[in-house]
């Protein structure tokens, strides 16, 4: 995934403790993505040391304990200098391309209830706590938590939202052979109504063809090992006066899940007619993404628009 055209690597997907880990929450209120009044702050703790909530939430309150009984404990604080999601400094173009030496906000994704901090292994990442300089400590191999403290709408009370992440350093390995890597791409759904606002999947099936290759290097390959993807889609015209496709989406940043499917949100109502007889027919879809030194692209995929 991408922040202001930087890439960050997704939680889920097997990040090492040298890379930009974007932690992103969803948040979703009856079934509907929304955005919370305020977040106050995300802050990490190890999981291991606060296995019970109570040795971070205080009992009357349900909220982090104060920050003199925690300051011994956590290891990274995110925080905007306004709590208000709508100021501008939850902007994604607030967060810095590179060159800074703190990165520390917590800024809106590419959809309505989607937020992201990122930790990022690639510089001395620091925060402040208490009003007090924090230097991230969460850099070491380990399981942590990320504590979200946040208010959904003006008038209700402050509350606390607990997800957890895990960084690797397995992800590192040699090998003294070339690796035959093979990928087979499918998409889902092909067949969608034109007004319709649809995620995009194209799983990924990767395999190693290397016959006598380590079976820990093999379970590595299991989980995400995607980068850098995109998609682009191009309307297929009958009308033999204007071009044969015309491109409506073109080369826009994709999701990667652990399991090494694409994700792309698709908004049909905003197709734009340009240089098209209709909306309405058939379209291609194809993605490009890398894994370790190859690029791949896929197939181009048919999908009807009806």
């Amino acid at each position: 995934m991408q922040l202001n055209n930087t890439e960050i690597i997704d939680r889920h997907n097997r990040p090492n403790t040298t890379q930009r880990v974007g932690l992103r929450t969803f948040f979703i209120n009856d079934g509907v993505f929304v955005n919370p009044y305020q977040i106050s702050s995300v802050s990490i703790f190890l999981e291991n040391d606060n296995t019970s909530p109570s040795t971070l939430l205080d009992s009357d309150t349900n909220l982090l304990k104060s920050p003199s009984s925690l300051s011994s404990v956590i290891k990274m604080n995110f925080q905007n200098s306004s709590n208000d999601t709508s100021h501008s400094t939850f902007d994604a173009s607030s967060y810095p391309s590179g060159g800074a030496t703190t990165a520390s906000g917590i800024y809106k994704g590419s959809q309505t209830g989607e937020f992201v901090v990122v930790l990022d292994g690639t510089l001395a990442l620091s925060g402040e706590y208490n009003e007090v300089a924090l230097a991230n400590a969460a850099s070491a191999v380990n399981n942590y938590i990320d504590v979200w403290t946040v208010k959904m709408s003006e008038d209700s009370d402050y509350q606390v939202l607990i997800n957890e992440f895990r960084l690797y350093n397995d992800t590192f390995f040699t090998t003294t052979q070339p690796l035959l890597i093979n990928t087979h791409n499918y998409l889902q759904p092909k067949h969608v109504v034109l007004g319709s606002k649809i995620d995009l999947k194209i799983p990924t099936e990767i395999s190693l063809g290397n016959k006598d290759i380590d079976q820990g290097m093999l379970n590595i390959f299991k989980d995400s090992v995607i980068t850098s993807a995109t998609i682009t889609i191009k309307k297929l015209n009958e009308d033999p006066t204007l071009d044969a496709r015309v491109t409506v989406v073109s080369g826009s940043s994709c999701d990667i899940t652990s399991d090494n499917t694409l994700i792309y949100s698709w908004d049909t109502s905003e197709i734009s007619t340009s240089g098209i007889t209709s909306t309405i027919g058939v379209y291609t879809v194809q993605a490009e993404y890398t894994i370790l030194n190859q690029r791949i692209v896929t197939p181009q995929f048919n999908l009807i628009m009806t």
